[in-house]
């Protein structure tokens, strides 16, 4: 008869179950053959989702990039189109199951009125890049005065 101390299986139990689950947050999750596109392909189409006089929200949806679960949504951007040389980025976590996913960005500290250039594109927490990018777009910044002059 083989005796077993009882908490210390419990214990040894639990440890191995978290060890477990910590890898499934962790590892990163290999992307399959359908996913994505070659590298440097311009296939996110960002939107612009609100723009003030200083501050902008764009967002785009592209296909599950795969890799690490923690992503950078980034928006490079600028006065000139040829030197997008500012750089705005949010996190965000896939969702494994899903076989897309939306990116969102605030870019802040704009100036009024003003006419702002950019390109969109992601990256896996380790540094890689995603291969889903956006051509160069553009958006004005509202006037200063815009509220005011709305009424």
């Amino acid at each position: 008869m083989i005796r077993v101390n009882g908490s210390r299986l419990t214990l040894a139990t639990s440890a191995i179950a978290i060890g477990f689950i910590g890898l499934l947050f962790v590892q990163p999750r290999p992307a399959r053959a359908d996913e994505g596109s070659s590298p440097g392909q311009a296939n996110a189409t960002p939107i612009i989702e609100s723009i003030t006089d200083t501050l902008a929200f764009i967002r785009w949806t592209t296909q599950n990039p795969g890799g690490t679960n923690l992503h950078y949504a980034v928006v490079h951007y600028g006065k000139d189109p040829n030197h997008l040389d500012l750089t705005a980025e949010s996190p965000t976590r896939i969702n494994p199951v899903h076989s897309e996913m939306v990116f969102r960005v605030r870019m802040d500290d704009l100036e009024p009125n003003t006419m702002y250039y950019y390109k969109v594109c992601s990256r896996q927490a380790n540094g890689v890049s995603d291969p889903a990018t956006s051509t160069v777009n553009q958006f004005t910044t509202r006037p200063s005065n815009w509220m005011s002059a709305a009424k």
